[in-house]
């Protein structure tokens, strides 16, 4: 079966449409996208999830890492045709709140879900498309999550002992991120003004 993105809720759904242009625009920005720059064909939503160096050490599962709901990230074009991204995060007080950015990402989701695709683990199985976060790690990768297979992940970009255009199962996955945490928490730990790391 192929990966499937899930629908976002409705709220997030609602909260997103101010945000993005008439479909008719949409299609028509999709239509006369240069593939050479990289493409302007928007993914569909994806739920982000956002784990964190503490939970990372202690988890055997990747479910295990976050606390909560995911955001939302939806990619669109701005006045001026440019694609650009942003993200809703339904658990906001007061409601969904959306924040905006450069579209660094689409391109490289593209291409690992193209990866993942060729995988023979993949072919075979069911499996929802997320992404997986880890902003003390700079990590961000393609969450394949299936209620009866192993969730698998490629990240998009080499870090934290982790190369892209790969496929890593769960266990190696999060062992790699487990060793790149623990070091990120040692030399927080061990900084003189743990603030300023990373400055």
């Amino acid at each position: 079966m192929p990966i499937r993105f899930p629908e976002p809720p409705a709220e997030v759904a609602q909260a997103a449409q101010p945000a993005r242009p008439p479909r008719w625009k949409r299609l028509l920005r999709a239509d006369y996208a240069d593939p050479e720059m990289g493409g302007g064909m928007a993914v569909p939503p994806q739920p982000v999830f956002t784990a964190g160096l503490e939970q990372l050490l202690s988890a055997q599962e990747a479910e295990e890492t976050v606390e909560g709901g995911p955001t939302w990230r939806f990619s669109r074009f701005d006045a001026n045709g440019e694609l650009g991204a942003f993200e809703v995060n339904p658990e906001s007080r007061g409601g969904s709140s959306v924040a905006g950015g450069d579209d660094r990402f689409s391109a490289a989701i593209r291409d690992a879900l193209a990866v993942a695709a060729d995988d023979e683990r993949v072919r075979g199985g069911d499996y929802e498309a997320r992404l997986f976060r880890v902003p003390a790690l700079y990590l961000l990768a393609l969450w394949l999550h299936a209620a009866q297979q192993p969730d698998l992940f490629v990240p998009l970009h080499a870090v934290a002992g982790v190369e892209t255009r790969t496929v890593y199962d769960q266990d190696s996955f999060l062992a790699a991120l487990r060793d790149a945490a623990e070091g990120a928490l040692s030399a927080y730990r061990d900084a003189e003004r743990p603030d300023e790391l990373g400055s």
